[in-house]
């Protein structure tokens, strides 16, 4: 493998080390004969697509390039594309392999290089077109306000830069090379820039203040000299004092006597925009005076200048908490970080959702007109065809603090049909006020779900609304009835679902409960976590609720409806899952805040750490218990959305996935079905063994199949029971209502082409929050896992599940430098992914278990856990 060939097969580009397959969608698939321009760190190159391959459960690219190798890389790595530029024929005969296979490759990659070659002219010829009109893209593009990002398409951008055949694919990819070569201007986007073709433009203060700071390093300036004088100071106190703090509560102190001076400020600026994520195939504009800076001051000679020592020095001197959550402040999620009760964002929306309310007149006063951005529906818009369930206990069952209540439970027997019952799951229906084209949907819909990390939640509705209006439980507190979308299967004794229905409902007898209440009402084994560093130190109260004998049948007739319904779903396509440990951390009081948003013009530093604890759990696990019949009710709910929108002929989009595909022996699929247990649940790391391609989860209009949860072909899968915190679920809740109000209609709210182009924003949002909380949640296990390692004086008594450590392999080896490789594993004690770093000799075998132990911890921009081997495997 020559060194270019090296680089572009590594990893994808700012993944996490992750324990399943890797997202892949549609437009994950670049087709063959394509001219593409590749990037992976400092190197870039223009190819042409041969083919593909599946590794791992991840899609790669081979991608013939103007050297004549061919390459291995992602489609991440791919920051442009023209398609079919290459004879589809020519390509076929090329081959895919590192070396051609016989004289019709050879002929034929020659052929596919002469006009790689052509290409490459025709790039250079517009290139140079761009470079003599000289134009100053940036400063037509920036954003009017200075403090503020723009962003820019590349098509607008060719025609600023070029008056000759803009539109032609030479001058795009010019005028992507002309972007892509001023970094201190453009950004390209984190991770679909081939699909996204657009830039994000940084503010004119960003560039600045950067060019200020350059100035600064470059003539050694007086005022530079005064700041790294005055931060060698304050890190050695920051220092002193987090050792003598360390057990302490979370706490910012002010130092009163040291301020910071507007160059200070300035400089002190550059390092937090430094600290923000860039793609490794981009050049970072601001590493030179990053390094140059923390350099002088000295005190992290020993230290590669990285992401991971500018974090510690923004630690160390007080303009970050050592407990900072880093992913939440990501440009693209676009959270609001000030603290709730300061936050202007909640006040707007708050003092929105007065204005709307104030707005409501009863509708027999008020003129019909089309409702605006601030105007709830006057009236629930099916409150004629509501069914009310009376007196028929509902249970709400959630975890002891769960925010959002989006469902409850109830059931009937069916009399005269031993074993048969119908199971009720009602929905809570914020649809009831809130129309689409309400400025709240609006914010939901660019949202996409809730956002829930360790340290914070933001909530998809506004919490003022959610808590008193629309969540499960809001108002059967103040004795009033509860609207809500139901939807009832009825199973009959062989656990056949031989019923469904969907209405609009009104619920009176509500009780809220908790799992493991109801584990215990039961006699159920409940969910079981794993504490490594010790277990909860302050436990929630979990007390058993008073209920009615009838109540506990009541739910255990649920639990027995739910076992049959699901062995017989099972038994359709038998479907297998893996299950693999996971971590995250309970914080003993939230939300835990950072350092200040507005910079203050004292220096602080930051004494003792928040209370958390260690936790480590599995789906195989957690879904036990009242859990388990909960988790088969929203399934099965969502089953039923699918059937009746069919039945209807109602569009909606359908969530799908495809079985496993063997990859090299069709055995593999039969060994794992012999080896998964009555849940259908596998080992992970005999399933990482099992070669096979994953297909990926597709969102189609029509009924397809969703194998890993046993749903056949022709029935599907809408997701309906989280409108609260989902918006795609709000989407399902205004289709069935309108359909519920116009049975006959022909057309709908949400036409077949609306939620075709909506599943690729359904995608975007998906994929985003994912990786988002896998990030977090790394950062955060790694940086408890180095406290705890780094404790200035450990008690005696202490567990320590470090001590011994034991990984299984989850991707072949890879080299790492010249004198090693590394190689993805997973540490099932832990919950967490790692790497291990081995000698260029080592290679160890996908699914095989390892002695570890800790060889660092990298808490950066991205987080990593490094081990190294202590022993045989």
């Amino acid at each position: 493998m020559t060194e270019t060939q090296a680089t572009f097969a590594n990893d994808v580009e700012d993944a996490e080390p992750g324990v399943g397959p890797e997202d892949t969608s549609a437009v994950s698939y670049i087709e063959p004969g394509s001219l593409v321009e590749i990037r992976k760190g400092n190197t870039y190159a223009h190819g042409v697509v041969l083919g593909h391959s599946y590794l791992n459960g991840r899609m790669w690219h081979l991608s013939l390039i103007s050297t004549g190798e061919v390459i291995q890389h992602v489609e991440s790595d791919v920051f442009i594309e023209v398609p079919r530029m290459a004879d589809g024929d020519l390509t076929l005969r090329a081959g895919t392999g590192v070396i051609p296979m016989d004289r019709v490759e050879t002929n034929a990659r020659v052929e596919i290089l002469k006009f790689l070659r052509e290409a490459e002219k025709e790039i250079n010829k517009a290139f140079m077109v761009i470079g003599r009109k000289n134009v100053m893209l940036y400063s037509r593009v920036r954003a009017k306000v200075p403090d503020e990002w723009a962003s820019v398409s590349l098509s607008d951008a060719a025609k600023m830069v070029c008056d000759y055949r803009p539109e032609s694919w030479p001058t795009l990819i010019a005028t992507h090379k002309y972007i892509m070569g001023r970094p201190i201007e453009f950004v390209p986007h984190m991770h679909s820039q081939r699909i996204a073709l657009t830039y994000d433009v940084r503010p004119e203060t960003h560039v600045v203040k950067l060019q200020k700071v350059v100035d600064m390093v470059r003539n050694r300036s007086p005022e530079l000299e005064a700041f790294i004088e005055k931060a060698r100071g304050l890190i050695l106190t920051t220092r002193e004092k987090a050792s003598e703090s360390w057990d302490e509560p979370p706490n910012r102190v002010v130092v009163k006597d040291i301020t910071f001076s507007p160059d200070d400020r300035t400089i002190l600026d550059v390092l937090h925009l430094a600290f923000r994520r860039t793609r490794s195939s981009c050049t970072d504009p601001f590493s030179g005076v990053v390094t140059s800076i923390i350099k002088r001051i000295g005190l992290h000679a020993h230290k590669m200048v990285d992401d991971v020592c500018l974090r510690q020095f923004l630690i160390e001197i007080g303009e970050m908490a050592p407990w900072e959550d880093i992913v939440t402040q990501r440009k693209e999620l676009n959270l609001d970080l000030t603290p709730y009760k300061e936050s202007q964002r909640v006040r707007d929306q708050d003092a929105l959702i007065r204005r709307s309310l104030s707005l409501l007149q009863p509708s027999q006063t008020k003129t019909k007109q089309p409702l605006g951005p601030e105007d709830f529906y006057d009236r629930d818009p099916v409150e004629h065809l509501r069914h009310d369930f009376g007196s028929l206990p509902v249970y709400v069952i959630d975890d002891l603090g769960a925010e959002e209540l989006d469902d409850g439970l109830s059931v009937e027997p069916v009399l005269n049909e031993p074993g048969s019952a119908w199971v009720h799951v009602h929905i809570a229906d914020p649809t009831a006020v809130l129309p689409p084209t309400h400025a709240i949907s609006e914010a939901a819909r660019q949202m996409g779900s809730s956002a829930y990390f360790i340290h914070r939640t933001w909530p998809m509705l506004p919490s003022s609304l959610t808590h008193d209006r629309l969540s499960l439980c809001s108002r059967s507190r103040k004795g009033e009835p509860e609207p809500v979308l139901t939807f009832s299967f009825k199973v009959d004794a062989e656990g056949n679902m031989v019923g469904y229905d969907v209405k609009a409902g009104l619920i009176r007898n509500v009780k809220r409960v908790n799992y493991d209440s109801v584990d215990q009402l039961l006699g159920k084994e409940g969910a079981q976590c794993g504490y490594p560093f010790g277990a909860l130190q302050t436990p929630g109260a979990s007390h058993v609720p008073v209920l009615e004998t009838k109540d506990v049948e009541n739910m255990r007739l649920i639990d027995d409806v739910t076992r049959r319904s699901r062995q017989r779903n099972r038994q359709t396509l038998n479907p297998f899952v893996f299950s693999a440990s996971m971590a995250t951390l309970v914080a003993t009081e939230r939300p835990i805040h950072g350092a200040p948003i507005i910079p203050a013009r004292n220096a602080s530093y930051y004494r003792g750490f928040p209370s958390l604890t260690y936790q480590v759990y599995s789906q195989v696990k957690m879904e036990r218990g009242s859990r388990l019949f909960v988790a088969e009710c929203m399934k099965t709910a969502c089953r039923v959305a699918s059937r009746w929108f069919a039945a209807k002929g109602v569009p909606m989009l359908r969530r799908s996935a495809r079985p496993p595909i063997a990859l090299e022996d069709n055995r593999d699929i039969e060994r794992l079905v012999a080896r998964m247990d009555e849940d259908g649940f596998v080992d992970h790391s005999e399933f990482l063994q099992a070669k096979l391609h994953i297909p990926p989860v597709e969102y189609v209009l029509e009924p397809g199949m969703h194998w890993s949860l046993g749903i056949p072909e022709g029935e599907g899968y809408v997701r309906v029971t989280s409108p609260l915190r989902r918006y795609s679920d709000l989407v399902a809740h205004w289709q069935i209502k309108d359909a519920l109000l116009r049975p006959k209609a022909s057309t709908r709210p949400f036409t077949p082409g609306w939620l075709t182009n909506y599943a690729t924003e359904v995608f975007k949002h998906e994929k985003l929050w994912k990786h988002s909380d896998q990030s977090h949640r790394m950062q955060w296990t790694l940086m408890y896992i180095k406290r705890f390692l780094d404790h200035p004086n450990p008690p005696s008594d202490r567990i320590d599940p470090l001590q011994s450590l034991s990984a299984y392999i989850t991707e072949p080896s890879k080299t790492r430098d010249f004198l090693t490789n590394q190689l993805r594993c997973h540490v099932p004690s832990l919950g967490l992914p790692a790497v291990i770093v081995t000698p260029r000799t080592v290679n160890i075998p996908v699914g095989q278990c390892v002695n570890v132990k800790v060889k660092d911890i990298q808490v950066g921009l991205k987080a990593q856990f490094v081990l190294e081997l202590c022993g045989g495997a």
